[in-house]
This record gives structure tokens, C-alpha cells and sequence, in this order.
């Protein structure tokens, strides 16, 4: 069968190729005008996705670099503070030296009291230090200075209810604040009611972990630590989520907290940048232990003072004293418990029991006597996080004003202490901006990486495309001259 070609269908043939290839055209001069591949999701649906996805993942790491770059400004802040009271400690440690020995005279110890002061001064400002609004020894209490120059007794503070509890009652903190360092408690009820059936947890730590759930706000509540927490019941019940807060301070000069302030560098990556003022200058939540006789203590025969000191890690003691007792031997340890024996005859005659936190070189050391039962005593830790800064540099002015010699030269050691401490906490400052600046070329190192994954889906190749144009250009300007041919055409043409 012979099909007719009408001018009609060689018209719509022509036109729908020039149609064709106009689009093509005009993809083509886009991708060129945007040097894009793609420049709408039809263009690519699959290109497309893993564009957001690179995009995406471009965001978070820059948004990581910001917070490496605020922890670096921070800890940059920290050592430089750091090495200036190093420095005033370090004179300090070098008054005590020369005035603790009989050549000086109570004018010259007068005049150096008035210097020490000065050094006071001097310290409280830098462990004032602020970044910004935010002061950086304070733990997580960034809002108010952390060190003053008065001393305040061991307290607890009154207790708050969070804003929106249900509870309108009244809520009253009382006792006798026994904790080793600066917290905050939290009492948050679980199941509303009445007083007598509402269930309640407990938090020692601000509200980061919970204790087991209790019932009955009827009665005081024991929030540990010696802190009691009583409520009198109002005109509404408890509800779930309310909350109330306490906060508990040992004595000293320092009001902040021990709590890290932590922000997030990686993927499941989040960092401590602080160093907070308990740990650096007081002697809070420091070296501590009891030291009991295990069992009869049948080797404890004669009186002798024991010393033990640790090492780098928490099962590294060492006996370092013990003169009376040749043969004593450590049997266990570890980061709680250390347990000795005195002759070596298989049974353990000393129990130590250690708490809060101990560093490499701190040391401990007691009394032991015989009897029936044997004895211990004068148990004291010495070393690195023993030593409050302020109560030493105050208690150096005071000897010199006082011309007490005996008293200046027991500050130099407490002033050593006290410098070991600050420059721990450099190295782990100096640590943690190492961290940083490793984290921060791991993530520009992928940054590239995805960069150029983005650039191979999203660029467009400029070589190739302006071929495409100049063929697309000849193919629509041929079309052109053969469409315009088709008007021109008669019978005649084919006789």
C-alpha cells in the first residue's frame, strides 16, 4: 500500500524537529549560561538526591568547624590565663623561698605582705577570666564570677521550683552540706498526686543522670550529701515533670561547679572544652582516703608511718615509707581499694579505701599502731588537686605580715602543689586544642573530598557541552533552511 506525504505531515514532521531541537538549544545554552549539569530535579532525579545529600553533609561539617573554632577561642582564652597565674604563683613560691629562711626581717616581710596581696589581686582577675559574657572557670555556672576574696563557710542554698510546675505549695532545703564539691540537685516528680503517693527521682548532678524511682513527698526528703528537702503542700498536687533544684557549695572561695561544657565536633564526637575552677585551684572533690585494719591486723606489731604514692595510672601504687616494716607488701589494687599486707604472711592487715580524684604523683600517708585492736591515724593526702590556691596565697600574706617564718616556709610546698596543678591543667588544655586542630583537618580533608563528589554531579563538563551546542546550532540551522524550502515547493517542481 502507498501512503500519500500531504504537505501537512511533512509541516508537523518539520515543526516537531525544530520544536526538538529548540529544546535541546535551549537545555544546552542554560547548562552553559550556569556551567550546571543540573539545574532542576527533573534534570537528574538520582544526581539530584545525592546533590542534598552532599549539600547536607557540606552544612554539618562547617557547622562543626564553628564549634571547633568557639572551643579553640575558649581554650586559647584558658592558657593564656593559665600562664599568667602560673606566673604569679611562681613569685609567690619565690617570696616564701627567700623569706622563709632566718635572714629575713619583719619590715622586708611587711612590705612583701603587700605584695602578696597584690598577687592576690592578680590571680582573683585571672581566674575571673572571661571569653566573651562567659566566664571560663566556672564549670557550667559561665553566668557570675566563679572566685572571690572572701571565704564562705559550706551552705546550702534554698530550694527553687522550675517555672510551670503544677505543685504551688512551698518546697524548703535544710541540713548540713557534706559533699566534696560544688552540686546542684534536682528532685524531679515521675507520677503527680498527692504528696503521699507522688513518685519522684533524684538527680546529684544537675539533671544529666537519675536515680531509682522513689514515692512519698509527704515526709523530708533525703537528697544525700546531708540535704533534706521538706514541702508543705499547697492548694494543687504534684504533677509529672515538675521540678525542684538545690544547690550546695563546700566551703572556699570558689562558687562554680565541676561540670564539663561539652559541644559536638563529629559524628558521635562531643567534646569537653573547659577546665573548670575546682580542678585547677581549690582542693574540692580532691585526694582523699580512710584507711581501716583488716581482719585482727596480727601484723601491725610496732608504730611506724606508712606513705604510698601513686603512679600514672590507678593501679600503680607504690610503698614508699615504711621503715618498721621491711616485708609489707601491697596484695591489690584499684582505683577504690587498695589492701596490704604488713609481714607478708598471706593475710592482708590493711584496707585503703580512696575517693575522689587522684593523680599521678599524689601521695598518702598514716600512722599505724599496735594493740587490740591495732590503730590507725593522721591519714593525709598530699600531691597534685590537694591544695586550694587562694587559702595558700592568703595564708603566705598572713605569715609574712605576722613575720611567722615557720609558716611562710609551709607555704613553698603547698605553692609547688599548687603550680603542679596549673600546669596539669595546661597540658590538658594544650591537649584538647591538639584534639581540635586534628579534628579540624579531618573535616576539611572530607570537606575537599565531598566538594569534588558535588562538583563531578553538579558541574557541567564545558568541553563537552559546547560540542553539543555547535552540532545542536548546525542541526536547528539546518532545519531552519529546509523548513523554510517546504512554502517554496509546487507541482512543477516535480515535473
Amino acid at each position: 500500500m502507498i501512503n500519500r506525504v500531504t504537505d501537512t505531515i511533512k509541516y508537523n514532521m518539520i515543526t516537531n524537529n525544530l520544536f526538538f531541537i529548540s529544546g535541546k538549544y535551549g537545555e544546552l545554552m542554560e547548562k552553559l549560561s550556569t556551567q550546571k549539569a543540573i539545574n532542576r530535579p527533573s534534570d537528574d532525579p538520582i544526581g539530584t538526591n545525592d546533590i542534598l545529600d552532599f549539600r547536607t553533609a557540606r552544612t554539618t561539617l562547617a557547622q562543626y568547624q564553628t564549634n571547633i573554632a568557639d572551643a579553640s577561642i575558649w581554650l586559647n582564652m584558658t592558657d593564656t590565663n593559665l600562664s599568667g597565674l602560673y606566673n604569679v604563683v611562681e613569685d609567690a613560691k619565690i617570696i616564701a623561698i627567700t623569706e622563709s629562711g632566718a635572714g629575713g626581717s619583719a619590715e622586708t616581710r611587711q612590705t612583701l605582705a603587700s605584695t602578696v596581696d597584690a598577687l592576690i589581686e592578680e590571680a582573683i582577675t585571672l581566674l575571673n577570666a572571661k571569653n566573651g559574657d562567659n566566664y571560663i572557670f566556672g564549670g557550667s555556672r559561665t553566668d557570675v564570677p566563679p572566685f572571690s576574696a572572701t571565704y564562705v563557710p559550706a551552705e546550702i542554698g534554698p530550694a527553687s521550683s522550675s517555672t510551670g510546675n503544677q505543685f504551688n505549695g512551698t518546697v524548703a532545703a535544710s541540713g548540713s552540706y557534706s559533699g566534696l564539691e560544688n552540686k546542684s540537685y534536682v528532685l524531679r516528680v515521675i507520677e503527680g498526686g498527692v504528696p503521699a503517693a507522688a513518685q519522684y527521682q533524684i538527680s546529684s548532678d544537675g539533671g544529666r543522670t537519675w536515680g531509682a524511682v522513689q514515692t512519698d513527698l509527704s515526709a523530708p526528703v533525703n537528697l544525700g550529701d546531708g540535704i533534706t528537702l521538706t514541702f508543705t503542700a499547697g492548694t494543687a498536687d504534684f504533677a509529672a515533670n515538675d521540678q525542684f533544684m538545690v544547690r550546695a557549695t563546700i566551703g572556699g572561695y570558689y562558687s562554680g561547679n565541676s561540670d564539663a561544657l561539652k559541644t559536638v565536633i563529629g559524628t558521635g564526637n562531643v567534646f569537653t572544652f573547659n577546665i573548670n575552677g575546682a580542678e585547677l585551684a581549690t582542693s574540692a572533690n580532691g585526694p582523699a582516703a580512710t584507711v581501716a585494719v583488716a581482719g585482727a591486723g596480727s601484723g601491725l606489731t610496732v608504730e611506724d608511718t606508712i606513705t604510698l604514692s601513686r603512679g600514672g595510672s590507678a593501679s600503680s601504687w607504690t610503698l614508699t615509707g615504711r621503715e618498721n616494716y621491711p616485708d609489707m607488701v601491697i596484695t591489690s589494687q584499684s582505683a577504690t581499694t587498695v589492701t596490704i599486707d604488713a609481714d607478708n604472711d598471706g593475710a592482708d592487715d590493711l584496707t585503703i579505701s580512696l575517693s575522689g580524684n587522684w593523680n599521678s604523683g599524689n601521695t598518702l600517708s598514716f600512722e599505724v599502731s599496735p594493740g587490740s585492736p591495732p590503730s590507725v591515724a593522721n591519714v593525709d593526702a598530699g600531691g597534685p588537686g590537694s591544695v586550694d590556691l587562694l587559702t595558700t596565697l592568703f595564708a603566705l600574706r598572713d605569715a609574712l605580715a605576722s613575720n611567722d617564718e615557720t609558716a611562710i616556709a609551709a607555704q613553698v610546698e603547698d605553692l609547688k602543689v599548687a603550680q603542679t596543678q596549673i600546669l596539669q591543667a595546661q597540658t590538658k588544655s594544650g591537649a584538647k586544642l591538639n584534639a581540635l586542630e586534628m579534628a579540624s583537618k579531618n573535616h576539611d580533608a572530607v570537606n575537599l573530598q565531598i566538594t569534588n563528589m558535588l562538583a563531578d554531579i553538579e558541574n557541567a563538563d564545558l568541553t563537552k557541552l559546547i560540542t553539543e551546542f555547535q552540532m545542536k546550532q548546525i542541526a536547528m540551522q539546518a532545519s531552519y533552511s529546509m523548513a523554510s524550502q517546504i512554502g517554496k515547493l509546487t507541482i512543477l517542481d516535480y515535473i
